[in-house]
């Protein structure tokens, strides 16, 4: 054997392994189910970053997202963010997996659209048009959006769409 991967160089790597092709190490992720990447002294070095286009009152059991998939439980404040499949964010992400808005933890809710996907921050301050958004990258793990979505970082990193913008760190 010459080459061994990720999981290879933090695990044991094999007898005779000459060579290693780092991959998912190098976006700052685990390649372990069992191990974070902050444990492995990884940082991500890749974060998908969007923001609030709008934010609405939505009153005790409405709807929301395709299929009315979420019923608010409570009168809520749900901000709409600019991000989709048609990005590279997973259709799969279930009700319930977060993202950081301002920086703090918000649930999403209803199912992630093309372009779009809705966010509960009743319990959030000062949120408004513009708001910066962290779907994953530094502050929340890819690992944890990848589960959440019930498939690996690896998929996550290499979904994101041409049409996102790259604005180098």
């Amino acid at each position: 054997m010459s080459i061994a991967n990720s999981a290879g160089i933090f695990g044991a790597v094999p007898l005779g392994c000459h060579w290693v092709r780092p991959g998912l190490a190098l976006y700052g992720a685990s390649p372990f189910t069992d191990c974070s990447a902050d444990s492995l002294g990884l940082k991500p070095v890749m974060t998908l970053v969007s923001s609030v286009i709008t934010v609405r009152r939505v009153a005790r059991g409405e709807s929301v997202g395709y299929g009315g998939g979420w019923v608010a439980p409570r009168d809520s404040q749900i901000a709409i963010v600019a991000a989709g499949y048609g990005d590279g964010v997973h259709r799969s992400l279930a009700n319930g997996a977060t993202v950081l808005v301002n920086g703090s933890r918000a649930p999403l809710t209803g199912r992630v659209s093309m372009d779009m996907l809705a966010v509960d921050v009743s319990a959030l301050e000062g949120v408004r048009v513009g708001t910066p958004v962290v779907l994953w990258g530094e502050g929340l793990p890819v690992e944890e959006a990848a589960q959440h979505a019930g498939t690996i970082a690896y998929e996550l990193l290499c979904s994101v769409s041409p049409r996102v913008p790259l604005e180098p760190r």
